[in-house]
């Protein structure tokens, strides 16, 4: 009989073994299976976002440097802007007529009217307001424009609209159709002629729930989120607040939504306060390490994406040779990743809604965002002065926003390698997951 002494990495693995089984029965709920499917239907459009994004960064003023990097593009910056704004910046829209066709072919009936559907019931639920643009002439006049809709809530932060959306609509077809509550054409109607009058019974309750939820009731969903965050998330600079924020943007990225933007939206308006004021009493000769503010808003970027996406880059490539599919990949997720862009592994891997990858993606965001933060209070990590473009390189942006601070590129390392050692196990697992499927076995 063998006495062989088992490693720690063999126990961890064997823990996380454990919990594949219920991480792959997570998959397979049918949400959970037409939001990822939506999502990686969604892939491409962000995938080319993100690289005219990449491109407007060189070529652009104040995109990466002062002054452009590539400068024979600049002409064409705005535009190169647009693709990335009609992609990434309405990804919602996109996520969400793929949510609804997924969806609905796990359902069992047309994706067509699943698709449709979601957007109608996404439109409703996602009403601001339409109002006239303001055209300026030549000679500084103004004058009204065309209506427009407002699209505040079209790119990440309308995401959670969007799942609530299709849930509402696809489960409402799902249920009329289930209780024959359509109209009901004869059989030598074409198809395409008889499923659109059959979801007009659908589609109008669906309107009586999303257009009762937006106009009538007046919530306002991504805005309740935000209302909600807001005595969480209260103007504290300390590593408790700090640490709490980093957790709920996480939970909030692997569950779909865009974690930044809407946690964001609550402590922005303290932490642009914040590095003004970093700024302020730098310029008035105060040192570096007695600034007044740890919190600022780049502080994140030394921790949150370096730590998780950064480290899943890795073991995409490592893994290639059992999962060919993965390299193509990582290879395209590789450049935006960079530039902390981690849209295309999000939603392309897909890390949302992962099972296997939840835990460890909540528990490096906030580990290395406490110990970040921690580092920066001692010193060893100066505070930011200088708020440089979000995009720019982890290192680079570690080192240059303390005005030249060692500690702020080698903490980007520190976490990357907290990340790996973390991730392991559970990459394993879902390696060994996805290989079985691939095979055609059972995980």
């Amino acid at each position: 009989m063998s006495t062989e002494k088992k490693s720690m990495m063999d126990k961890i693995l064997e823990k996380v073994d454990v919990i594949a089984g219920p991480m792959t029965k997570f998959g397979q709920i049918p949400f959970v299976r037409g939001i990822v499917n939506g999502m990686v239907a969604a892939l491409p459009v962000t995938m080319v976002g993100s690289l005219f994004l990449v491109v407007y960064l060189f070529c652009s003023d104040g995109g990466l440097t002062t002054h452009a990097l590539i400068p024979f593009l600049k002409p064409w910056a705005g535009d190169l802007a647009l693709v990335n704004s009609l992609s990434m910046g309405i990804m919602a829209v996109y996520i969400i007529i793929a949510f609804g066709a997924e969806y609905a072919e796990i359902k069992g009936f047309s994706k067509t009217t699943g698709a449709v559907g979601a957007f109608f019931a996404f439109m409703l639920l996602n009403y601001n307001s339409v109002g006239q643009l303001v055209v300026t002439a030549k000679d500084g006049t103004l004058s009204a424009g065309a209506s427009a809709f407002e699209s505040t809530y079209w790119g990440g932060a309308g995401l959670i609209t969007a799942m609530i959306a299709g849930a509402i609509a696809i489960n409402i077809i799902d249920i009329c159709y289930k209780k024959h509550i359509v109209i009901k054409l004869p059989d030598s109607v074409p198809p395409a002629i008889s499923d659109s009058f059959s979801a007009i019974i659908p589609y109008f309750f669906i309107t009586l729930v999303c257009w009762g939820i937006r106009t009538l009731a007046g919530l306002n969903i991504p805005e309740l989120v935000g209302q909600m965050l807001l005595p969480v998330l209260g103007a504290a600079d300390n590593i408790f607040v700090y640490t709490l924020q980093q957790f709920l943007s996480a939970l909030l990225w692997i569950c779909g939504l865009h974690g930044d933007n809407i946690t964001g939206a609550v402590t922005n308006v303290f932490t642009n306060q914040w590095i003004a004021d970093n700024n302020t009493a730098f310029m008035a000769g105060t040192a570096v390490k007695d600034l007044p503010y740890v919190w600022t808003p780049n502080l994140c970027r030394l921790s949150q994406w370096v730590s998780s996406c950064w480290p899943i880059l890795v073991y995409m490539f490592m893994s290639s040779k059992k999962l060919p599919h993965l390299k193509p990949l990582a290879t395209i997720c590789l450049p935006p990743a960079v530039f902390c862009i981690i849209e295309p592994i999000m939603f392309g891997l897909p890390v949302v809604m992962n099972g296997f990858l939840l835990v460890p993606f909540i528990l490096t965001h906030t580990l290395t965002g406490a110990f970040t933060y921690w580092l920066t209070s001692i010193g060893f990590v100066g505070k930011m002065y200088m708020n440089l473009p979000w995009a720019t390189p982890s290192p680079i942006l570690g080192y240059l926003a303390a005005g030249g601070s060692i500690g702020g590129a080698v903490v980007v390392f520190i976490n990357f390698a907290i990340g790996m050692v973390i991730f392991y196990p559970f990459w394993k697992s879902y390696e060994k997951a996805e290989v079985a499927k691939m095979n055609g076995g059972a995980a």
